[in-house]
């Protein structure tokens, strides 16, 4: 073999381990990708989530445990209107109880009730209908849309929030008959 063809072929492999080895970074950097997307933001999200959750609903218990039996006790028997307007000025005077959540703002609409929440610099909408069952106030089909969605977890907010609620009528001798979410409004029958 010629000196020339060395060279040749010296610089040749050169360049193929130059090759190989950008293939080999852009495969790593693929696999870190995909493990960071796939198996570690999914526990970070869960991991941070269970945190905040914890904290609303403890928050959350607090707040309803301080003044559930109050407002229970002042409900009229008989049909009662609760409008948005009620509602939102209800969650603006307790606005520091709702930490971490900036604000919340509820909606009423046929069959449903939605709430926009701000927190951490992001609104989301929290969306559920209300039915009774039993005798006890639940919540249908919660669902959270947007990027809270990744932190909070809504179902077990609202199974804490109806055991409260159901648990203090059950104590002061009330019952909800029927609910009923109408645009603007919630009605609910309160026998006792």
């Amino acid at each position: 073999m010629s000196y020339r063809n060395e060279r040749y072929y010296g610089r040749r492999r050169n360049r193929n381990g130059c090759l190989l080895a950008l293939v080999v970074l852009v495969w790593v950097v693929l696999i870190v990708v995909l493990a960071y997307r796939f198996w570690l933001r999914p526990q970070v999200s869960q991991f941070v989530g269970g945190q905040i959750g914890g904290q609303l609903n403890q928050q959350a218990e607090q707040g309803a445990a301080a003044s559930l039996p109050t407002a229970i006790a002042a409900l009229p028997t008989g049909a009662l209107r609760i409008t948005e307007a009620q509602a939102n000025d209800y969650l603006a005077s307790r606005a520091s109880s709702l930490k971490p959540l900036d604000s919340a703002t509820v909606h009423f609409v046929p069959d449903e009730v939605q709430a926009d929440l701000k927190a951490l610099g992001t609104t989301s909408t929290a969306r559920m209908g209300l039915a009774v069952q039993n005798n006890r106030i639940i919540a249908v089909n919660p669902q959270l849309d947007g990027p809270l969605e990744q932190f909070i977890a809504l179902p077990e907010l609202t199974r804490s929030l109806e055991k409260q609620l159901n648990d203090q009528l059950a104590l002061q001798g009330r019952k909800i008959t029927a609910v009923r979410v109408e645009q603007g409004a919630i009605v609910i029958n309160v026998e006792g």
